[in-house]
């Protein structure tokens, strides 16, 4: 009865502590790990490696020892003729092998075609207004387009193509359906660091993302004043995997920092032309690797004026923008709604129609009343109404609810106390009887 009590007790104290543990993602899993330094002129280029959209140079991609060998890097700019190379050997443990190109400028123009299957994605071409599939971009300049497309219960597609100059092309986007999924909780030290995952802009440290395939994914930390932070997490099905980083201040003094915030936010910001991300509320977007010298910063939002400035980086140094965008042409009797989920990743329909994922900001809704619903595979449907002011800018921040998910790590000391008395009182009759 003793053996069998402390076997008991064993059996439970293990599942606790396996539980509990936070899983560092600083490596890749299967081996040593080597590196490619990927980075471009222009720098900004968005970059896929092995079918993966890993974000936009300069950046620092991880890379096991027992992977398999054969690598295709694609580095990419709207703008510009996308390059592709291949690598038929890993890098050694510990290795950083640079991969550079100076990407040739295009000046034509051509057509470009997006299908989904299913039908009816929501697509977006280079970060700007998604769009739902099939749709057709015109006169869009000739080269290289990230082009990536989101349709709730399927994994997210993201490609890069090539637009032939005064011709057209076609990307049929073919969704994955989601089958296994779980969820990433990404912490840093300090807290306030951009997340990416897979190249998506997920939020800012500390944040919940869910909704991912079970699997490999890239995750990378962008603060400024510190370096980048990235890595490859394995995500398990159904449950909680944890990334805890602490970030190391930038010691090289060769490339400098952004730092950008835009009223209203939901802006898309471009350096030199090269598109880098979206301005967030309450959370500036953070750019860093910046080459030293003068810089033209642009922001584009709908029913906004274009906005451009010029900013001077220094090795080292942090430059801040702000940008008050001017509205100009925007409906009659229209505001804006910011939609923030946690985790987040959810898919937003409002009035049943797809428009993204969270986090979002969404400008020139009409005015008055709206459905919404935040769907997030794993977690209950979110269903509420919402009216909105003209001029107004509504938030819309919500925790969805588990559907079957593991126990929330905020409940887990009432939980270790549950077991731990009941451990003792099964000790206690084993041990009498």
């Amino acid at each position: 009865m003793r053996m069998k009590a402390l076997a008991f007790t064993s059996l439970i104290f293990f599942f606790v502590l396996a539980a509990t543990l936070p899983v560092q993602g600083s490596q890749p899993v299967g081996g040593s790990t080597g590196f490619y330094l990927i980075e471009s002129a222009p720098s900004g280029a968005q970059v896929i490696i092995d079918g993966l959209f890993i974000g936009v140079t300069p950046i620092t991609y991880p890379v096991a020892g027992t992977a398999s060998p054969q690598h295709t890097i694609t580095i990419a700019a709207n703008g510009y003729y996308p390059y592709t190379t291949q690598y038929m050997v890993n890098p050694q443990p510990g290795e950083t092998v640079r991969v550079y190109t100076d990407l040739e400028p295009s000046q034509s123009f051509g057509t470009l075609v997006v299908t989904s299957t299913p039908g009816g994605a929501l697509i977006t071409v280079d970060g700007g207004k998604g769009q739902q599939a099939p749709w057709t971009y015109q006169d869009i300049r000739a080269g290289s387009h990230l082009v990536q497309a989101f349709l709730s219960g399927y994994e997210p597609y993201v490609t890069i193509t090539n637009v032939p100059p005064s011709g057209s092309i076609t990307v049929e986007a073919v969704l994955k359906p989601l089958s296994d999924v779980g969820t990433l909780q990404i912490k840093s030290s300090p807290g306030g660091a951009d997340v990416y995952v897979d190249g998506i802009y997920r939020g800012s440290t500390a944040t919940t993302v869910g909704n991912l395939a079970a699997g490999s994914h890239f995750v990378l930390l962008k603060l400024v004043g510190y370096e980048d932070w990235s890595g490859i997490v394995n995500v398990r099905p159904n449950q909680v995997t944890f990334v805890d980083m602490p970030l190391q201040v930038q010691t090289s003094m060769k490339t400098g920092f952004i730092n950008i915030d835009s009223t209203p936010p939901g802006a898309s910001v471009y350096v030199d032309g090269v598109y880098q991300g979206v301005t967030q509320a309450g959370n500036p977007l953070d750019l860093t690797g910046i080459s030293p010298g003068e810089h033209v910063l642009t922001f584009k939002l709908e029913n906004y004026q274009e906005y451009s400035t010029r900013v001077q980086v220094q090795a080292g140094k942090t430059a801040s923008v702000r940008a008050s965008l001017t509205l100009v042409q925007a409906p009659a009797g229209s505001g804006t709604v910011q939609i923030t989920s946690e985790p987040s990743g959810a898919n937003i329909f409002i009035d049943n129609r797809c428009i993204g994922i969270t986090p979002l900001t969404i400008p020139s809704i009409p005015a008055g009343a709206h459905s919404i619903i935040l769907q997030l595979k794993g977690y209950q449907d979110y269903q509420n109404t919402f009216n909105l002011n003209a001029g107004q800018t509504a938030q819309i921040q919500v925790a969805l609810t588990p559907d079957s998910f593991p126990i929330p790590i905020s409940v887990w000391p009432c939980t270790v106390a549950l077991l731990v008395t009941g451990i003792f009182f099964f000790v206690r009759r084993e041990w009498r009887g």
